[in-house]
């Protein structure tokens, strides 16, 4: 998860991950009472549906010791969060609520079991609109300025595809708008940059040269100009997109770079390089899929 590590957490891990994905514990308290409920009212096949799954959960997802020992094995920083919303959290809370709201008399109190719990429900998670209701900038959902970038980008390079390095925020939301954008950092690798530094031999690494664009770029290590402008080469980097007065700005200027146009919070930096990359995307017309409707059928 985002800015989140077993190694720098430890036991806390698990309640960091609730709060940034659940926003807070409520949700899981809410769970442990849902699953009492199913114990203590719901019928023998509510029973044997949930109470399986809820122990193994217990033992496993939510027992804080589990990242400990699973990222002496395995790096479950950046996945193990995911299991959060496989689990069956969200289904079997709604349900113990109806069964709760079901099984108590007519009047005021099924009225009053039916309010504390929508009282429960608003209290256990942050109301969406608590920061303001945000209207999107445009149909595509994504800042008016990013679209910006990519036309300037656009209209500079004269190909059809561009190779771009942006930064985090930008990085994960133009794939939403425009695949002609080829991102050189992809996600993982991004965010173990937000983590972790980059050690001598990680830079040293020829096989890996965008450990020294995010050195550079994102850890704000110092190298020398011309290992910058080799990863660049190597990766086919022609365009950066970087907030303005990041603090590596002069040093992408003394490695040769240049502003081609900014926008409100951004500049847009080109590197010309060597030899030009044509890019194209992998055509899949002529490909036999494995599966097909008809052997589904």
């Amino acid at each position: 998860m985002q800015g989140v590590n077993v190694f720098e957490n430890g036991i806390g891990y698990l309640l960091k991950c609730l709060n940034l994905y659940t926003s807070g514990t409520g949700y899981f308290a809410m769970y442990l009472i849902a699953v009492l409920i199913i114990l203590i009212k719901g019928s023998k096949r509510d029973r044997q549906l949930f109470i399986p799954g809820a122990a193994v959960l217990l033992l496993t997802v939510y027992d804080p010791a589990v990242p400990l020992i699973l990222d002496r094995i395995f790096d479950v920083s950046s996945e193990y969060y995911r299991l959060f919303w496989i689990a069956p959290v969200i289904v079997l809370v709604p349900y113990a609520a109806v069964i709760i709201i079901e099984s108590a008399p007519a009047g005021r109190t099924k009225a009053a079991s039916l309010a504390l719990i929508l009282l429960m429900f608003v209290l256990g998670g942050n109301f969406v609109y608590a920061k303001g209701l945000d209207v999107a900038e445009n149909i595509y959902k994504i800042p008016d300025e990013l679209i910006e970038t990519a036309g300037i980008i656009h209209d500079d390079s004269g190909t059809e595809y561009a190779k771009v390095f942006y930064e985090y925020e930008y990085n994960m939301e133009i794939r939403q708008y425009d695949p002609k954008i080829l991102l050189t950092i992809d996600r993982e690798e991004y965010l173990y940059a937000m983590n972790y530094s980059y050690t001598e031999e990680m830079l040293e690494d020829e096989d890996r040269p965008t450990n020294v664009i995010l050195a550079v770029l994102v850890r704000n290590q110092k190298t020398g100009s011309d290992i910058f402008t080799d990863a660049l080469e190597a990766t086919g980097t022609q365009y950066l997109v970087l907030t303005k007065g990041h603090p590596m700005a002069s040093f992408v200027k003394r490695a040769g770079l240049y502003e081609i146009g900014q926008t409100d919070t951004h500049v847009i930096y080109r590197y010309d390089l060597k030899e030009q990359n044509e890019y194209s995307l992998i055509d899949y017309t002529g490909v036999e899929h494995r599966f097909s409707y008809r052997r589904l059928k």
